[in-house]
């Protein structure tokens, strides 16, 4: 047996997660929970990515274990003045006495794509930010330096995770660029195909009309595949070459929205060359592959 297809010997002790150690990265408890109370406390601070985020972070510093320093170098201790941890909870205060002054004016902008509506979003990730204060500057080069793969987890979750955020607030471009995909592809078999540019674009055949929807756009797909693909590095973190399960991921994501184009062109391709009525059937029933109910239909 190659040493690449030797199992982790972790897999071998009574505890699955023996090597796991809370060690040196504490203050990623003690982020979580703050940040949490800034959700609880500011309601316009809602967001559960930074949660997640924080999360994915420690949970794969725990997997990753014990860290030994290297030879000749001194290890990493990271101790929390009482000074900065003082600051670090009044930064939180202050951050939650702004957004309960400022939350009922920006309220109703939350999720807009108008800059009130960046501003509470990038409100909503500065919840991390307080975590800064704990420790200097060259204390966190060493972090960053020890615990670099991590914090690339982490600010992968944080701005990815929950893809059904993100394509919802661009569902007026991306859906134009799914429908304008979707055409290119299907007016290779459908050559009277017609593209009709809308919030919602339709795709309108000789037999069947398509009008692509936001529940169109693979969001569950997306998200199926993150929590897959997270179990998986969770539990092989300490196996994994990291650059390549990055770009792993993010292929991952690339084909999964390739794949919803291709599921959306085979039904303007079938359903146009007498396949409608089955295709309507099936969606009608919601049963199977067609269960999400992607499409209305206008039969001609």
């Amino acid at each position: 047996m190659s040493p690449a297809n030797i199992p982790d010997p972790v897999f071998f002790h009574a505890g699955f997660f023996d090597r796991g150690s809370f060690g040196t990265p504490r203050f990623l408890l003690l982020a979580l929970f703050l940040t949490l109370v800034d959700q609880f406390a500011a309601p316009i601070l809602h967001s559960t990515s930074p949660l997640w985020a924080t999360a994915a972070c420690l949970l794969l510093v725990w997997r990753r274990g014990k860290i030994s320093p290297s030879p000749g170098g001194a290890p990493l201790e990271l101790l929390i003045p009482a000074a900065r941890l003082v600051a670090f909870v009044a930064a939180h205060g202050a951050l939650i006495f702004s957004a309960r002054s400022w939350g009922s004016t920006l309220q109703g902008a939350s999720g807009a794509m108008t800059v009130e509506g960046t501003f509470i979003a990038a409100w909503k990730l500065i919840v991390l930010a307080p975590a800064a204060i704990l420790f200097p500057f060259t204390a966190w080069k060493k972090i960053a330096s020890t615990y670099f793969p991590e914090a690339i987890a982490g600010l992968v979750v944080l701005l990815t995770f929950f893809p059904s955020r993100a394509l919802g607030t661009f569902w007026p471009w991306y859906g134009q660029a799914l429908g304008r995909f979707v055409h290119t592809l299907a007016r290779v078999f459908v050559p009277k195909l017609a593209y009709l540019a809308d919030s919602n674009p339709t795709l309108s055949g000789p037999e069947l009309d398509v009008n692509i929807i936001p529940e169109c756009s693979g969001i569950n797909g997306l998200e199926l595949f993150d929590y897959l693909f997270g179990a998986v590095v969770f539990l092989d973190w300490n196996r994994l070459r990291k650059g390549r399960a990055l770009f792993a991921y993010f292929m991952g994501v690339m084909a999964m929205l390739f794949g919803n184009a291709i599921r959306i062109t085979s039904f303007v391709v079938f359903g146009n060359h007498g396949f409608a009525e089955a295709f309507h059937d099936s969606i009608s029933r919601r049963v199977g592959f067609f269960s999400p109910p992607c499409f209305s239909h206008i039969f001609r």
